[in-house]
C-alpha cells in the first residue's frame, strides 16, 4: 500500500511539470495580415509549434509569391484531403496542414476549420499576389 502511495505522488510530481510544460511550449500562434487575423494554429506537430508553423507557412508563402509568375486567384487556393489529412494548397503548392489539434478548440473537425481556413485565404492572398500594371506608370 505504501508502495502505491509512493508511486502515486511520484507521478503527480513527475507528469505535472511535463503537462505544464506542454501547455506553455504548445501556445497558439495567429498568422494576421494587416492586424486582421486570418489563420490560428493549435497544434503541434512533432517538435514543431504552432509558432514554427505560422513562421513556416509565411515562409511558404513568400516563396509562392516569389516564384508565381501571375496574379493569383481564389482558384488557386484549395483545400485537398487525402486520407486522414486535410490541407491546403496554393498553386499546386503544400501551405498548411490542418491538424484535428488546430480545429478541435474551434470545435470543428480538420475538414471543416479547413473549409474555414480556405475561405480566409482566399479573401486573403490574391490582395498579396503581384498585379501586372495594364494602365502604364
Amino acid at each position: 500500500m505504501r508502495l502505491c502511495t509512493a508511486l502515486s505522488a511520484l507521478t503527480i510530481v513527475v507528469l505535472a511539470p511535463l503537462a505544464y510544460a506542454q501547455d506553455s511550449v504548445a501556445a497558439p500562434a495567429a498568422w494576421s495580415v494587416a492586424n486582421r487575423i486570418v489563420l490560428r494554429l493549435h497544434a503541434t506537430v512533432g517538435t514543431m509549434t504552432p509558432q514554427q508553423r505560422v513562421e513556416e507557412l509565411e515562409s511558404r508563402l513568400t516563396e509562392l509569391l516569389s516564384t508565381v509568375e501571375r496574379p493569383i486567384g481564389i482558384a488557386d487556393i484549395e483545400l485537398v484531403t487525402t486520407g486522414n489529412t486535410v490541407s491546403i494548397e496554393v498553386c499546386g503548392s503544400l501551405l498548411v496542414t490542418v491538424l484535428p489539434g488546430d480545429a478541435r478548440p474551434n470545435r470543428s473537425t480538420a475538414e471543416g476549420l479547413g473549409r474555414q481556413w480556405t475561405s480566409n485565404l482566399r479573401k486573403t492572398i490574391p490582395l498579396l499576389s503581384p498585379r501586372v500594371n495594364k494602365g502604364g506608370a
